[in-house]
């Protein structure tokens, strides 16, 4: 099976009547410049295999094994939000109750969005709180590196712009890392706690992960380094940033770590184990995909309920995933930027091998589109109006969509609808439509929206 999958990469997606290659997992790692990627299977709460292929640092013959550490990034969140349940659990902070009187550190601001509906634990967990702030651009591990109150104020050292709120809370979900360091924050004034301390002591020793860490620098060599840019440059030594926004991108693990860990969170959800009582576990991760998850993204594929994550920091991509049953659960980690489509491709293999539906390729039906609408989906699209830098361009040729850019290769962009499209490597991208009928922005799987530049 496990060769099967290795010789078996493929798209996420395709059209129906365009069947998409196949190729090795070695032809794709040369493809997307990834020097290294650690993959673990489990089923029923086992891992069945896990493989680990390339190098630690791009040309230097060391060769990643099982063990070797790689930076998960966002994936840090869901576990961020099971340590703040241990809190819940013990009666030190109401998931529903206003966050603002735990937090001693840094006064959460009060404006005319919270006056009516206060910020909570659970709006900062489920991404529902109005945060500012998407993402942190980490910092080299010497340089002086920020408080979490120093973050959230945006003072020196930090360099990020201060997390405020501003948009009403629990009114519609946006993802915000800054939302995570406020909840780190929370962990950290309620317990007296550095949050990394108290991650190990509610999470990771009582789950049994030895390897998993939120370190800013790693006290062993088996460490993945990172790589960034189109030719996958390493960075600087010691080979990776730093994240004192741990909460939300500061982590360090092994696939197989984190499965042991999801496969513990499906258990609780069933009411077996001890990581946390049932009632919680299901506030994680709930009975429908209609409810708001803590931490995790929710999904349906058609064979059951699954929670899942993904990572980008610079230099790493990751992805998690598990059947909330338990049954089945997959973690791949990459040393580069570059690793997301390659992801996606060993994903589809998995799923197509296993013969499940979650990430496994898929062919879908498309539809045809009016011309004038075609055109008005061309042009540049960007984290804001203000940016001179597309992220994605998206291009008509021969009555054809491409898109192409940071955000993928050149890619087919396929519509299933007038305002939803695909691309091969398994993104699900949205349309939205402001005044006048005019493509305004594009939001990437409900975690990323670009702006359409003018011009």
């Amino acid at each position: 099976m496990i060769a099967q999958i290795e010789q078996g990469l493929r798209p996420a997606l395709a059209a129906k009547g365009e069947p998409g290659p196949v190729w090795t997992l070695e032809e794709r790692m040369a493809h997307h410049g990834v020097p290294a990627i650690s993959i673990a299977v489990a089923f029923d709460g086992e891992v069945v295999w896990a493989r680990a292929y390339g190098e630690r640092t791009k040309g230097s013959g060391e060769p990643v094994d099982e063990n070797t550490l790689f930076q998960a990034a966002s994936l840090s969140k869901p576990v961020a939000a099971l340590a703040a349940l241990t809190l819940v659990e013990d009666g030190r902070v109401d998931l529903d109750a206003p966050a603002r009187p735990y937090l001693k550190s840094w006064p959460l601001p009060d404006n005319a969005y919270t006056s009516a509906n206060p910020v909570t634990l659970r709006h900062l967990l489920s991404h529902r709180a109005g945060a500012t702030i998407h993402g942190f651009r980490g910092y080299h591990p010497d340089a002086p590196l920020p408080t979490s109150a120093q973050i959230l104020a945006g003072a020196e050292p930090a360099n990020t712009a201060p997390v405020t709120i501003d948009q009403v809370p629990g009114e519609r979900r946006r993802y915000s890392g800054g939302g995570y360091q406020i909840a780190q924050l929370l962990i950290e004034d309620v317990t007296g706690m550095g949050f990394a301390q108290y991650v190990e002591q509610s999470v990771f020793a009582p789950a049994g992960l030895t390897l998993s860490n939120y370190d800013h620098v790693q006290s062993t060599a088996n460490v993945a380094a990172g790589h960034v840019g189109g030719e996958s440059r390493p960075i600087e030594a010691p080979g990776y940033l730093a994240y004192p926004e741990l909460a939300a991108a500061g982590m360090w693990t092994t696939p197989s770590e984190l499965l042991r860990l999801g496969s513990q969170v499906a258990a609780a959800r069933q009411g077996e184990g001890d990581m946390i009582p049932q009632g919680l576990a299901r506030q994680l991760v709930p009975t429908s995909v209609e409810q708001p998850g803590l931490g995790f993204g929710l999904n349906e594929p058609g064979d059951g309920m699954v929670f899942v994550h993904n990572g980008h920091n610079p230099g790493y991509s990751a992805r998690w995933f598990s059947y909330a049953d338990g049954r089945a659960s997959v973690a791949i980690l990459t040393n580069s930027d570059s690793g997301g489509d390659l992801i996606r491709e060993v994903a589809s293999a998995i799923g197509h091998a296993y013969g499940w539906k979650q990430d496994a390729f898929e062919e879908r039906e498309t539809v045809a589109l009016e011309e004038e609408w075609k055109r008005e989906l061309t042009g540049d699209y960007a984290f804001s109006a203000d940016d001179t830098d597309a992220l994605a361009t998206i291009t008509l040729k021969n009555g054809q969509l491409w898109i192409e850019g940071a955000l993928a290769e050149r890619s087919r962009f396929y519509p299933t609808a007038r305002e939803t499209f695909f691309i091969p490597s398994g993104l699900n991208i949205a349309v939205e439509v402001g005044a006048e009928g005019k493509v305004s922005a594009l939001d990437i799987e409900g975690e990323l929206r670009l702006v359409k530049l003018a011009g």
